[in-house]
C-alpha cells in the first residue's frame, strides 16, 4: 500500500534509500554461516552504497531477522574498526535468545535439533519451515 510505505515516506523526506530484501535459502545459500551473510549482505550493501551515493556513514534499520543481522555485524564491525553505520533502528528484532517470548510456544529442545539435523543434511533452512513459523506467530491474520 504506497499510502503506509515507511521507503516513500523516508524518500519524501529527502533520505536517499538503501533496501535488502531476504531470499528464501537454497542450493546456492548452503554452508554460508551468519558471518557470510553480514559480509555478503550488510557489508556488500555498505560498500554499494559508499559507491553509488558517495556515502561513507549510514542510519540503518533492521527487521526481524534483518534486525538480528544488523546488530550482529554492528557488533563485528565494531571489532574489525569499521564504524560506517552511524545509527541503527530496529523493528520487531530480537537480539537476546535466552528469553526467546512466543517463540517457545512453537518450539521446544527437540525441535531445534530436529531443525539443526535436517540443516546438517541440506546445508540449510528450507523456506517453507521458516514460513510455517512465522504463519503461526501470526495465526490470527490468517483465519
Amino acid at each position: 500500500n504506497p499510502e503506509k510505505s515507511f521507503i516513500r515516506w523516508a524518500v519524501a523526506q529527502g533520505h536517499t534509500v538503501f533496501v535488502i530484501s531476504w531470499v528464501n535459502p537454497d542450493q546456492r545459500h548452503g554452508r554460508k554461516d551468519w558471518e557470510a551473510y553480514i559480509g555478503e549482505g550488510v557489508g556488500y550493501a555498505l560498500d554499494t552504497i559508499e559507491t553509488i551515493a558517495g556515502k561513507t556513514k549510514v542510519n540503518a534499520i533492521g527487521c526481524c531477522v534483518g534486525g538480528t543481522l544488523l546488530s550482529a555485524a554492528m557488533a563485528l564491525f565494531a571489532r574489525e574498526g569499521d564504524d560506517r553505520i552511524a545509527s541503527a533502528t530496529l523493528f520487531a528484532t530480537q537480539v537476546d535468545f535466552t528469553h526467546a517470548g512466543d517463540l517457545k510456544v512453537f518450539v521446544d529442545e527437540q525441535q531445534v535439533r530436529a531443525l539443526e539435523e535436517a540443516m546438517d543434511m541440506r546445508g540449510y533452512l528450507d523456506g517453507t519451515k521458516m514460513a510455517t513459523a512465522f504463519n503461526m506467530l501470526r495465526s490470527g491474520d490468517l483465519i
